[in-house]
């Protein structure tokens, strides 16, 4: 006993602390416990943390939880403060009763530090403490109402809604974001809103609006949130102003949301500002709401002179399910403006039940090459296999442009069919087809592909051989590797990388060995690639623990996650020796993220 208080008081060798505080662990002898709650105040987090574990392990709550909260007492030592705050949170609601009793003191710090454990076990037990200290200011209300946040018990929200008639403009806005964690914690809009009006009354919007404008983010995104559960159409100006701030914009929109959805044509009149921005604002508030009140206006807008309305209006008239729409979007396949174009065909592949199938495939031979593209998109998207061998045949069209579309619609199909012209594309004079062929048979698989993509590895395109390697990665067919092998030699390091990659979603021991040969590469990417794949395989340990102490921080990052992958006794042993010696602080952070310290 002694000896180890000695070892503990006076040696300055972490490792020799951390054995005397495993001495004691499995003896359950009460007189060790001032010792390890001592050894709790040590400058180590290891030697600390044992000490922790061992009291939980050992002990019964009563004998040593006391001792945890007066470490909260010691000013000069945050590491022992920090401990005790882990460990008390660790130990959950049945550490509840002796928390209450601890905050009967008159040290303001400790009494913050045990609000701070108790918002984090969320013990409705705490709510009459967390109440009587909201009374109080600093440096208690602030910890108060983000526990109290978290919490998101109805009887609490009256006292936090009446702080926002504080004077002090603090806790107003800290009130206000602890309504809104209120409601992201499962609080009801309704049960919010109708305390506001209980309290507020008729100042609830005016206050609200003018939050809407602080100088702070989180202020501002609370009170936007709240105007648009009062669903009050008052409010609709003011947030119309703000939804011209970009970063602001998705707040704003779902604010009108939630008022629209009850009321839908209170938005009508918002059509007709004459303000651009304003128009498709709205008409993006309005296809989210989905009304067919809206049917008519969005009817109107696909010819607005705005492409950015016209995609809009064509994606939400396609969400009312109208089949007396499908003329006006078929147009829209022609539209000046590609963002349109697609708006079109995703609208048409929402309606394509309301489609003439012989009328869709006449489209494929028109004189406009936009117009066939857009209709291989389009029967991609329907996953039309009675389009298959127009489609085939499509695949000898003059623009390359159409062929890449014709062969994503025949990858989206991927009948066996299908796969017999995807073949075709590969030896399609245009790099981009060969790469978009071979990625859409990896992606589908089948009989014969590795065969079909063999011939692609040489092929002279860097990027053909890239999208090679990684559509026999994803066929994860242990045939491939005899093919991926060779491509670990290749003169592009992309390739390589990919080819790395590839082996390991085959995985298997061949493929181990293969990628292992990498970890020699002069190439600090493709041996970092090499480190980062091994992650998958099981029996690495040795061949990544060396890379710990690579020269390269970005290769001991590598290293680090891989083998936090594993866990494994001693592998948390080399990399908590990491943590006592590594410097760079990027290279820390990886470590202290796997090993949650």
């Amino acid at each position: 006993m002694q000896e180890l208080e000695k070892q503990l008081n006076n040696d300055n060798n972490i490792e020799v602390r951390r054995r005397a505080v495993e001495q004691m662990r499995g003896r359950k002898d009460a007189q060790y416990i001032p010792l390890l709650i001592k050894a709790m105040t040590d400058v180590s987090w290891r030697v600390r943390k044992s000490a922790v574990d061992i009291l939980f392990e050992e002990y019964g709550l009563d004998q040593y939880i006391r001792g945890m909260i007066e470490l909260l007492y010691i000013e000069e030592n945050a590491g022992a403060r920090n401990s005790a705050i882990e460990a008390l949170i660790k130990l959950g609601r049945k550490a509840t009763p002796f928390l209450i009793e601890g905050f009967k003191t008159s040290n303001r710090d400790v009494r913050k530090f045990i609000i701070d454990v108790l918002g984090e076990q969320m013990d409705s037990r705490s709510l009459p403490l967390m109440l009587e200290a909201l009374k109080e200011r600093k440096p208690l209300r602030e910890p108060v109402l983000k526990a109290l946040g978290m919490l998101a018990d109805p009887a609490t929200l009256g006292p936090v809604i009446a702080l926002l008639q504080e004077t002090s403009k603090n806790i107003q806005e800290q009130a206000l974001r602890t309504i809104e964690k209120m409601y992201h914690n499962g609080l009801g809009a309704e049960v919010i809103t109708s305390e506001f009006r209980r309290i507020l009354g008729d100042k609830a919007i005016d206050l609200l609006i003018a939050h809407a404008w602080s100088n702070k983010n989180e202020v501002r995104v609370s009170a936007i949130l709240m105007l648009g559960l009062m669903k009050d159409e008052a409010a609709y100006g003011p947030l119309l102003d703000i939804s011209h701030e970009e970063e602001y914009a998705d707040d704003v929109k779902g604010a009108f949301v939630f008022i629209g959805r009850d009321r839908p044509d209170s938005l009508l009149r918002l059509f007709d500002s004459g303000n651009a921005h304003q128009l498709r604002f709205i008409a993006e508030v309005a296809g989210e709401i989905v009304s067919p009140v809206y049917y008519d206006m969005f009817a109107k807008l696909l010819n607005d002179e705005d492409g950015h309305v016209r995609s809009i209006a064509a994606r939400s008239i396609a969400r009312l399910n109208k089949s007396e729409a499908v003329p006006m979007l078929i147009k829209r396949l022609a539209d000046p403006y590609e963002d349109v174009q697609e708006a079109a065909v995703d609208a048409l592949g929402m309606l394509q039940y309301s489609l003439d199938i012989h009328e869709i495939l006449a489209m494929l031979r028109s004189d406009s090459p936009v117009l066939r593209r857009n209709v291989a998109r389009l029967l991609g998207k329907m996953k039309a296999d009675r389009a298959v061998k127009d489609l085939g045949f499509a695949l000898k069209d003059e623009k390359v442009a159409v062929r890449k579309a014709v062969v994503k619609a025949l990858s989206q199909i991927g009948t066996e069919e299908a796969v017999r012209y995807l073949k075709y594309a590969l030896t399609d004079e245009d790099p981009d087809i060969r790469i978009s062929a071979t990625l859409s048979l990896g992606a589908i698989g089948g009989e014969g592909i590795i065969d079909s993509l063999t011939i692609l590895t040489v092929d002279p395109d860097n990027f053909v051989r890239v999208s090679a390697a990684r559509a026999l990665g994803m066929l994860k067919d242990r045939n491939s590797i005899i093919i991926l092998v060779p491509l670990l030699h290749d003169e592009s390091g992309f390739v390589v990388t990919t080819a790395i990659e590839a082996l390991k979603a085959v995985g298997g021991e061949e493929a181990c060995n293969a990628i292992s040969g990498m970890l020699t590469s002069a190439d600090d990417e493709v041996k970092r690639t090499a480190i980062a794949a091994l992650a998958e395989f099981e029996g690495v340990t040795d061949r990544l623990v060396p890379f710990l102490r690579d020269p390269d921080w970005a290769a001991r990052i590598a290293a680090v996650k891989a083998l936090g992958r594993h866990s494994l006794a001693e592998v948390r042993t080399e990399l908590e020796r990491l943590l006592d010696t590594e410097e760079d602080p990027t290279v820390i952070k990886a470590v202290e993220e796997i090993l949650g310290v």
